[in-house]
This record gives structure tokens, C-alpha cells and sequence, in this order.
């Protein structure tokens, strides 16, 4: 592995070491504060005062260790099972997702094609998401629901790789398109259904930071792969698998393991959960390297599909970890929660046409939504053709993979603090700095001449989407009526990473075809510091300020 990216997974192993000693310090305070006040308790009539001191002391120490929220109510070994999950299921798709367009270009087909297939999954995300979410929300299972569309959709993306010709790509981005709709906002829901209280919820960035992390590991990963083994290898032969087994594939399923077993050691369901991982590792790695016997070697972009199918392996068992137990309980170290868990499930539901007029009332609601589309065609332009940008100022996948794991340091920090972020700055000012952040960003690709001259604009990246995604998701879960969070979130989705995206990938496909990627960028930066001006002033000339909505009920 290349020196430099043995510098940055030292990096990420500090960062998550880090996070890991705050929330042990953190709940060794709590819990000597806690002690305290039981001690004091215990000595008679006269503890009222030092109570409250001691009162005074923990809420501080809430306030300064946790940005401001309270001890979450979840169970250790659930926030455990919540950080797992976020890290290896945004890894699996940092080894893939960044890389898509790339591929597809690698392939021969020009920037319109390119652009059809980025806007295949965006459009279908838009169409499919919401009916997810009613479905998800009416059988009132969102585990289960989550569990099928993850399995089928991964079939379905690893057929992507199969074979070259546009039709066949348009159809399997498609099926992997409607059936991963509702992955991410179904993992969303359900983390946020376990931090309770309204204090927990500002905690939400700090689980979330975890799929930022894993997100760059997993695209720093496949760039170091792109690079040892380049598509345009002349090696055709390849070894025996007894005589010369591959161990690359060997050390990473060992690593995910080792990571899976040390994430759940104090958590019997998960450590079974880690057993079974081993032995699908252990026999994907067989089958691989039977096939790499038979055939030849991979080489180039098939290690970005075989990446993600690894990484996937413990997602699918961390889903499982959630799951209701028998009889109603609550899910994974939640026993403690039983009885508000089924509160929670009695909550009166909102029918789902009443809950639509009463969003389409809503002004904030639809200024919202509004934006969050303005921002997801931003992004359909820029996510699709950044790469592209970058190979076209001779990028390599290694140049790819650290500019990626850039974005997901520099993202980190904005996901630890995005709860207080929030709510100093207000959700409109988050809006507001996420388009300008990209107004920034195109004209940093477009006017770049080396691959590294792209170092700030994926730093922003990482920063700007992790203040506006909690923002964001924080603002939907909140306003959502009685029985319709799951919705609502994937409502959210719909309108960024569906209707936004897919425009934003079809117009930035044509502009690109016929003017190239840098002036696409030009352009596309000044529409949107062009919009920003005008939304900036329709804000300063309301009368109240924007998204003060507390919630929408009938």
C-alpha cells in the first residue's frame, strides 16, 4: 500500500480512537456525577442544595461533552450496533458509488450516457422512495422492510458490473435503483426512533459521523486497488489458487472481522452476528479465489464491486440487530425501553392524504423541500462529473481515493457538532452556506490543473453535506405528522437524492457533451451564487423567520 494512504488510515484510526475516548470520558463523568448525587442523597434533610449543584454540574457536563444534548436512553450496546452499522454500510458505498461515473466513462460511453445513468437512480429514488416509506410506515416494520430492499439491491449492483453495453447498465442501475430507495432514510429512521427524546436526536450527527468515516475508508481503499491493479494490466494468466492464493482479499475480510468482533464485544446478539460474518467471509473469499483460479486475475474497477459486496456482509447482520423481539419488545438493548417502544408503536398514525395536504399547507414545509431539491440538482451535476474532472487533469484511482478520504475527515467534525450547529445557526442559515459551499466547489473543479488542486472543494464537500444531511433529517423527523417519520424522511430523499440528482445528472450531462466539464462547472457555479443572492434576500424580507414550524399535526 502506498505510503500515503497508510498515512491516512493512521489518520482515520486516531479520529475514531478519539471519538471513542470522548464518549468514555464522557460516560465516566456522567456516571461519577451520577453516584454523587445518590451519595448526597443518602445523608439526610439537608442535601436539597448540593442535589441541585450536583444537578447543575451534570447538566454541564452534557453541555460541553455531548453539544449540548442529554445521556442518551439508548442501551451501550446499541449505539455499538448504530456506529457499526453506519460505518460499514457507508464504506461499502464509498468503494463503489464514487467510482460509478468513472467506470462508465472507462467504458467508452460519452458524457450524455453517462449522465442518462447518473440520472437513472436519482429519478427512480424520487418515484420509489415515497411509496417505500408509506409501506414502511403502514406495516409499521421498518426493519423488515429495510432487510429485503438491502439484499435485493445489492444483487442488483453487483450485476452493474457484469456487462458494458448502455441498455443492459440502464436496466440494472434501475432495478438497484428502486429497490436501494429507501436504504438510507430507513437507517435513518430507525437510528433516530432509538434516541428518544428530543435532546437525544441532536445526537443523530454523532452516529452519522460514522458513516462519514467509513465512507472515505472504503473510497481510500478501492483507490489504492485502482492503483495496484490498473484496468489496462497486460497480465492475462493467472496462478493456481492452491499454489498462489490471493492475499489481499484475505486481509480484508480479516480486518472487517477483527473490526465487527471488537465493535461487539460486550453484546452477545452481535458477537453471534460476528461468528456468522466470519464464516460468509471465509466462504466469499473460497469462492473468489476459485474463481480468480479458473479465470485471471481482477484487475481495475471489479475490485470496486467485489469491495462492496465484503463490506456489505456485516451491514446486512447489523440490520438484524434491530429487529423486534418476539412479543413486542424493543429491538437490540433495548429491553429497558419496552414499554415506550410500544407507546411508540400505539402512537395514532396520520392518514397518509391528510398528511400530504397538510405538508402541501405548510410553507416552511415546502420552502424546505424546495431547497433541499435546489441542493440535490447541485449535486447530481457535481457528483457525477467531479471524477471526471479529475481524470481529465491526469487523477489516478489513487489521486481519487485520497481526495475522497479527505472529504470524509474534514466531514467528521461537522457531523460531531451539527446538532448545536443547528440549532445556533437555525436550519435556513445550514441551507443557505450548503449552496454556497457548492458554489465554491465548481469553480475550485473547473479552474483546477492538478488533481490535488481539488483538496478544498472535496474538503468542503465533506463539511457542507454533513451540516446540511443532519440538518436536514433532524428538521423532517421533527415536523412529521403522528405515524409518518419513515415517510417523511424519504420524502427528503426523494426530492435530493431523486428528482434533484437526476436533473442536476441530465443537465450536467449535456452541458458537459457539448462544452466540456470545466465551463459546465463555470456555469453551474454562477446559477447557483445566482440563486443564493435571491433566496438570501427572500429571507431577510419575511416576517418570521423560516423553518420555525415545530411540528404538523391534523
Amino acid at each position: 500500500m502506498p505510503r500515503i494512504h497508510k498515512i491516512s488510515f493512521l489518520f482515520v484510526a486516531a479520529a475514531v480512537l478519539s471519538i471513542d475516548r470522548v464518549e468514555s470520558l464522557h460516560n465516566a463523568d456522567a456516571g461519577a456525577a451520577i453516584a454523587h448525587q445518590r451519595h448526597l442523597q443518602s445523608k439526610g434533610p439537608n442535601r436539597s442544595r448540593t442535589t441541585n449543584h450536583v444537578r447543575r454540574t451534570r447538566s454541564s457536563l452534557h453541555s460541553v461533552d455531548r453539544g449540548g444534548g442529554k445521556e442518551t436512553n439508548a442501551s451501550k450496546s446499541t449505539l455499538q450496533s448504530m456506529r457499526l452499522l453506519y460505518l460499514t454500510y457507508y464504506a461499502s458505498l464509498g468503494a463503489l458509488l464514487p467510482y460509478l461515473p468513472v467506470y462508465f466513462h472507462s467504458l467508452g460511453h460519452p458524457g450524455s450516457s453517462i449522465g442518462l445513468l447518473g440520472a437513472v437512480k436519482p429519478l427512480t429514488t424520487f418515484l420509489a422512495a415515497p411509496l417505500w416509506g408509506i409501506l414502511s410506515d403502514r406495516s409499521n416494520n421498518h426493519v423488515s422492510t429495510l432487510q429485503f430492499t438491502f439484499v435485493s439491491s445489492l444483487i442488483f449492483q453487483l450485476l452493474v458490473g457484469m456487462y458494458s453495453s448502455l441498455n443492459y447498465l440502464i436496466v440494472t442501475v434501475f432495478a438497484a435503483a428502486l429497490l436501494n430507495a429507501p436504504v438510507k432514510s430507513l437507517i435513518d429512521s430507525i437510528v433516530m426512533s432509538k434516541l428518544t427524546s428530543e435532546e437525544d436526536r441532536h445526537q443523530f450527527g454523532r452516529m452519522r459521523l460514522w458513516g462519514q468515516l467509513g465512507f472515505g475508508v472504503g473510497s481510500s481503499l478501492v483507490g489504492s486497488l485502482l492503483s495496484a491493479f490498473p484496468a489496462d494490466s497486460n497480465e492475462n494468466l493467472a496462478p493456481s489458487a492452491s499454489s498462489n492464493p490471493d492475499p489481499t482479499l484475505g486481509k480484508l475480510a480479516h480486518h472487517i472481522e477483527v473490526g465487527i468482533e471488537v465493535a461487539s464485544e460486550s453484546d452477545a446478539a452481535a458477537e453471534t452476528a460476528a461468528v456468522s460474518t466470519h464464516k460468509a467471509c471465509t466462504e466469499l473469499i473460497a469462492m473468489t479465489r476459485d474463481l480468480l483460479g479458473k479465470t485471471r486475475p481482477l484487475k481495475g474497477y471489479e475490485w470496486s464491486f467485489l469491495t462492496h459486496a465484503v463490506l456489505s456482509i456485516p451491514v446486512f447482520f447489523c440490520i438484524r440487530a434491530f429487529r423486534p423481539e418476539k412479543g413486542g419488545a424493543a429491538g437490540l438493548g433495548d429491553k429497558k425501553n419496552t414499554k415506550q417502544g410500544k407507546g411508540e408503536i400505539e402512537e395514532k398514525k396520520t392518514d397518509i392524504k391528510e398528511g400530504l395536504r397538510l405538508l402541501a399547507k405548510n410553507l416552511d414545509a415546502l420552502i424546505f423541500f424546495f431547497l433541499v431539491f435546489v441542493i440535490g440538482t447541485s449535486s447530481g451535476c457535481i457528483e457525477n462529473f467531479a471524477y471526471v474532472r479529475v481524470r481529465e487533469v491526469g487523477g489516478t484511482g489513487n489521486n481519487m481515493g485520497i481526495l475522497r478520504l479527505v472529504s470524509s475527515l474534514a466531514g467528521a467534525p461537522m457531523f460531531w457538532f451539527s446538532g448545536p450547529v443547528t440549532e445556533a445557526l437555525g436550519t435556513d442559515v445550514v441551507l443557505v452556506l450548503s449552496l454556497l459551499a457548492y458554489v465554491a466547489r465548481f469553480f475550485n473543479y473547473a479552474w483546477m490543473s492538478h488533481p490535488y488542486h481539488a483538496l478544498p472543494a472535496e474538503a468542503l464537500r465533506g463539511m457542507s453535506f454533513a451540516a446540511f444531511w443532519t440538518s436536514g433529517s433532524m428538521y423532517a423527523h421533527k415536523i412529521s405528522p403522528p405515524g409518518m417519520k419513515a415517510t417523511m424522511l424519504l420524502i427528503m430523499n426523494a426530492m435530493y437524492g431523486g428528482l434533484g440528482q437526476s436533473l442536476g445528472a441530465i443537465i450536467g450531462g449535456k452541458m458537459q457533451s457539448k462544452m466540456g466539464t470545466a465551463s459546465t462547472f463555470v456555469y453551474s457555479g454562477i446559477f447557483d451564487a445566482c440563486f443564493v443572492g435571491a433566496l438570501v434576500v427572500y429571507l431577510a424580507s419575511r416576517s418570521e423567520r423560516a423553518f420555525s414550524t415545530l411540528s404538523i399535526h391534523p
